[in-house]
């Protein structure tokens, strides 16, 4: 490339980005003030928590057909497909009082009885409940360009199909950007909040915090994720002083918060600085209002595991709690559940963490309750990808479509949405020999539903998702998947085109 033709280039990349933020500017703008409430006074605030069960988790093994009649004999499906990896006795089920499977996209449901691993009780309780039932599950979901309706189609190269279907490192990202034509992409939560920073005060901190470090899915164009770790206790938030026995609070502190805000204060010259200076200046304000704010944490949280996910999830509450004194209305929470590679010692692996996940869960949902916020928080799972439903001898092996959960007050629980599969090698869906199941229901339809229930406007859905025109149009009281109770959320009259593809 030569010079002239650099800088033509490099004018042309500078006023698209100038022109791509000012727009960014504006929407966020429009979509913080439908965040506000009409009574200022009101607490209208939300929050989602996304939850990472990282390395692909076998779902066909947490979510399971439990019919024995002769009209659904899921249960024994299930036991030949599955083979080694099947749980033997249909007694040992947790199970789902009348889980009204619902069907989608013209695929119906292929049993009409389910059952929990019996090591899920938390989750079993939670769906089963006749006061509390705010836990639902998204059967056969996963990641996709544009609805593929059987295996020709997988197979004819007349559907576009997900960049490195069956890669950790694509669907792992996939999952979090919900682009997954693109190796390049922004962040769901990244993009909500561009839109919905504006809603919050309080614009020092992030609305999207992470307790598992650096990842895709908080990752903006104008935002991305604040990161802290689950020991929320005051003095363990921000830059930590020279080690003393008396802690990191006193005169050392005072001399090096003294020294940095001289550093950053100077004008500099150089770009780099500049923005080096201003991060800095505008982090160690961050670290000030956190930690004030977290003085005033009362909520102890009894009753949570002690697991490294529950720890996370009650530093979630803690923070939570203070969510006046920090000024928020929106926040977008991000934590991490690994180890779900399973290629073998699957029986013995998920009787050790799916446990973890459940108990976890559903501490965090009472938790939610007792702070009187049930109705305002939405916790959901994502993983790489579903798994085999067939056995590798030891365990299952990278697919495609999978089953996940998502817990709330506003979460229209009890109910399985989406469509589960035929368990065995002859249902339309399945597209090899192994059981590898294309899904019904695409990332960008729950992620949708979520983001109209957090307050993005119908019309901006096109950023926050840019493949949705393939899946869904909005018209006034008909949602993406259904699984949401929108009670009481305002949500404009715009209409979204049918392909909004802009990305």
């Amino acid at each position: 490339m030569n010079r002239r033709n650099f800088i033509k280039q490099g004018s042309c990349a500078a006023m698209g980005s100038t022109t791509l933020l000012s727009t960014l500017a504006q929407l966020s703008a429009i979509n913080g003030a439908m965040a506000q409430p009409a009574n200022p006074q009101a607490d209208d605030y939300k929050a989602m928590v996304c939850i990472l069960l990282a390395g692909g988790v076998d779902s066909y093994n947490m979510l399971i057909p439990a019919g024995i009649t002769p009209s659904d004999n899921g249960f024994n499906d299930y036991k030949a497909v599955r083979s080694d990896l099947a749980l033997q006795n249909v007694g040992d089920l947790l199970a789902l009082n009348n889980p009204q499977c619902s069907g989608f996209r013209g695929f119906q449901c292929a049993y009409g009885a389910y059952g929990l691993h019996p090591q899920m009780g938390g989750m079993r309780d939670l769906f089963n409940s006749s006061t509390n039932k705010h836990l639902a599950f998204m059967a056969n979901i996963g990641t996709l360009v544009e609805p593929v309706l059987s295996k020709q189609e997988y197979n004819g190269g007349v559907k576009k199909l997900p960049l490195g279907l069956y890669s950790h490192s694509d669907q792992i990202m996939q999952w979090q950007t919900s682009v997954p034509q693109s190796r390049e992409a922004l962040g769901v939560g990244g993009r909500m909040a561009d839109l919905l920073n504006a809603a919050n005060t309080n614009n020092q901190i992030s609305m999207n915090i992470s307790l598992a470090g650096k990842n895709m899915f908080q990752q903006g164009q104008t935002t991305t994720e604040y990161s802290i770790s689950n020991n929320v206790e005051p003095n363990n938030v921000g830059f930590q002083s020279l080690p003393t026995w008396w802690g990191s609070s006193g005169l050392m502190t005072d001399l090096r918060d003294g020294a940095i805000d001289s550093m950053v204060g100077q004008t500099y010259a150089n770009l780099l600085q500049q923005t080096y200076s201003s991060t800095t200046k505008t982090t160690t304000a961050a670290f000030a209002g956190f930690k004030d704010a977290l003085k005033k944490v009362t909520f102890a949280g009894s009753g949570f595991p002690t697991s490294r996910l529950a720890s996370d999830l009650l530093a979630i509450a803690k923070i939570i709690s203070v969510r006046q004194e920090l000024g928020v209305r929106r926040q977008l929470f991000f934590v991490t559940y690994g180890g779900w590679d399973m290629h073998d010692g699957l029986l013995a692996r998920l009787n050790n963490q799916l446990p973890v996940v459940s108990q976890a869960m559903k501490a965090f949902y009472d938790a939610t309750v007792a702070l009187n916020v049930a109705n305002k928080v939405t916790t959901f799972t994502i993983s790489d990808f579903g798994r085999t439903a067939t056995s590798n001898g030891q365990g299952s092996d990278h697919a495609w479509g999978g089953n996940m959960m998502v817990m709330g007050g506003s979460v229209k629980g009890g109910k399985i949405y989406g469509a589960y599969p035929q368990m065995n090698l002859n249902s339309p869906l399945n597209v090899s020999f192994r059981g590898n199941y294309i899904p019904v229901v695409s990332t960008d339809e729950m992620y949708a539903e979520l983001a109209l229930w957090y307050g993005v406007s119908p019309s901006d859905l096109c950023y926050v998702l840019p493949n949705i025109g393939n899946f869904y149009s909005y018209a006034p009281n008909q949602y993406p998947v259904g699984f949401m109770d929108f009670s009481g959320t305002t949500i404009s009259s715009n209409n979204l085109p049918q392909n909004c593809l802009t990305y």
